[in-house]
């Protein structure tokens, strides 16, 4: 509920600001259509979901700050110090807000106009802000630390160029290239500020929400002009008021039905999350919870989550949290050991390890195969799972065949 609620806040923003800018009912139900799936990742049960919530107001106060009243630019300010206490989604929307006022500030200095006061107090208000939390600049030097890091996690890749993957923001985007060859003058400052989110929203997957917001709040009024100009022999059909209630009630009935897909969805699962079995190594739990294994168990990083969870009397050795809760020795032993194809035993007793968990997909078949202190002892269709051979009780009922095997399939539901 609450990430329903969340969601139709946003695109209520997002819809509200141009209709009420005037525009075209037209233009601004295909584009929503594509912007939602795109949206869509970022309503995932995680912290993300305030840095959603604050990234979608913050473009909307600078959008209203520069193109109506100034003195809305001065709420940033508080913005900024809930985001800081709630997500380090925060830094985007800082370099956001320091690449607009630059670009502002190098304007009114080339056009010989007067810098925009309130543009530069909020700015500097909210630098001073964010420094308003637990941590204090410190929070900051651990943000410069970890986003200077490599990542071996896939929302961290970049958007494939070529194919159909992520296709309805490949074609938001080459509809914002079209629009810089549309005749009308251009905001620098959007322009700035849209080519900043397409670069690191192809750059890093998880960036393609703050990529869908921006361009929601750009593309609808531009085409909308676009549209005037192509469309002066048939003004009559595209004049905004007249499509102005059939567009709010499109809208609403495509919510509606996205909201009756999800709750028939849900609902048969008692509205808990549904874990998929080719996802999660859900079958591999059930075995080791029945077994009875405990112990130290590296993991991929994906699954650690899980596991910490269904194997609460287990240390499991990476989870999402990555380095808000792991020293960078631990987050390279982990990647290295499933980045090579045979690690010797030199580095996988680098840390006292009992089992270890392999996702199947991106495993050699004969991982581990030449280990003399290792051997697989269960595998599905997803996962694998090793123990170390000075494990003799467990060695003893392998070799005689004494594992209890599940003939139930585990629960789809979590918790």
């Amino acid at each position: 509920a609450f990430k329903f609620f969340l969601g139709q806040t946003i695109i209520h923003i997002i819809t509200i600001y141009n209709l009420r800018n005037k525009a075209n009912p037209w233009v601004l139900i295909p584009l929503m259509v594509m912007a939602i799936p795109v949206l869509a990742p970022g309503f995932m049960v995680r912290p993300h979901l305030w840095t959603t919530l604050f990234f979608t107001i913050f473009i909307l106060l600078l959008h209203k700050g520069l193109e109506e009243n100034p003195k809305i630019l001065l709420w940033i300010p508080l913005l900024m110090l809930i985001w800081v206490n709630c997500h380090g989604g925060v830094v985007a929307g800082l370099g956001i807000f320091f690449a607009v006022t630059l670009t502002e500030s190098i304007r009114s200095l080339m056009s010989g106009e007067k810098l925009n006061q309130p543009l530069m107090i909020a700015f500097v208000a909210s630098c001073l802000m964010v420094l308003i939390n637990p941590s204090g600049i410190e929070l900051w030097e651990f943000f410069y630390h970890s986003l200077s890091q490599s990542r071996n996690i896939s929302e961290w890749n970049s958007v494939p160029l070529w194919g159909t993957e992520f296709i309805f923001l490949k074609i938001l985007t080459i509809l914002f290239l079209i629009t810089l060859f549309l005749p009308g003058k251009k905001q620098s400052w959007k322009i700035v500020m849209v080519f900043l989110v397409i670069y690191f929203g192809f750059k890093h997957q998880r960036h393609t929400i703050l990529t869908a917001i921006v361009l929601t709040f750009y593309l609808p009024l531009v085409l909308s002009k676009g549209l005037i100009l192509w469309g002066e022999n048939y003004s009559h059909l595209f004049k905004t008021g007249n499509w102005m209630v059939p567009a709010q009630l499109i809208l609403l009935v495509f919510m509606c039905l996205q909201f009756l897909d999800g709750y028939k969805k849900y609902s048969q699962n008692q509205f808990k999350i549904l874990v998929e079995p080719q996802v999660y190594p859900s079958y591999l739990i059930q075995f080791m919870k029945e077994n009875e294994f405990k112990g130290n168990i590296l993991v991929p990083f994906d699954w650690g989550e899980y596991l910490i969870w269904k194997l609460p009397d287990s240390n499991i050795s990476i989870d999402g949290r990555f380095r808000t809760a792991y020293p960078e020795t631990i987050i390279n032993w982990n990647q290295k050991v499933y980045s090579i194809k045979n690690p010797d035993t030199k580095l996988l007793n680098q840390y006292p390890t009992d089992f270890i968990v392999t996702r199947k997909k991106v495993t050699p078949n004969n991982y581990l195969a030449n280990n003399e202190e290792w051997i697989k002892i269960y595998e599905d269709l997803i996962a694998s799972l090793f123990v170390k051979k000075n494990h003799d009780a467990i060695l003893k009922d392998f070799n005689n065949d004494r594992f209890i095997h599940p003939k139930n399939p585990p629960s789809y539901s979590f918790p």
